[in-house]
């Protein structure tokens, strides 16, 4: 049982895909504040659009985690400021939270959070969509975003960034 930390797209596309369920029972599953109270509202499929309603889970299906605001602000020094207009702040709340708890493994679709994770020295904290479906016993057909071939690139991606100090707010 993994200690899944969740954004925002993923939490949208385990709706979409009917799959939410089977992974806050598979799995310890947080959300980070930010993305809970201000970046999931819904999904739309071809029936139309479909409320998502987290808050009144929290607690149950999975906790709510934050980090104070001079931690974020923190957190941001991290990057330039080029790179730190890539990542929304439920990202940098949630790879803030990544740094803080170690037991925690985030799991995002997003290229600049999948990047980010790597320029941190964190890329074995990440899990891929796809790899998360198999570690909860689940198969499906997926995109090409969720899959561990593209995760693994960005990864590759961030860490190259990360040696070649890219992105990187100079210490």
């Amino acid at each position: 049982m993994l200690l899944v930390l969740l954004d925002a797209d993923v939490i949208i596309d385990l709706h979409k895909l009917g799959l939410w369920k089977q992974i806050t029972k598979s799995h310890k599953v947080s959300i980070p504040s930010i993305i809970l109270r201000k970046e999931v509202y819904y999904y739309e499929d071809e029936n139309g659009r479909h409320n998502i309603d987290l808050e009144k889970e929290a607690g149950e299906t999975f906790s709510e985690l934050s980090c104070s605001a001079q931690e974020l602000l923190g957190f941001k020094e991290n990057f330039d400021r080029v790179f730190q207009e890539e990542l929304h702040d439920g990202e940098k709340e949630a790879l803030a939270l990544l740094q803080k708890q170690e037991d925690l493994v985030l799991c995002t679709c997003d290229h600049a959070a999948i990047k980010a994770m790597a320029m941190l020295d964190l890329s074995e904290r990440g899990i891929s969509f796809e790899n998360l479906l198999k570690k909860s016993g689940m198969s499906k057909k997926l995109e090409y975003k969720h899959t561990e071939k593209r995760f693994k690139k960005i990864l590759s991606e961030g860490n190259i960034m990360r040696i070649q100090e890219r992105g990187l707010k100079k210490k």
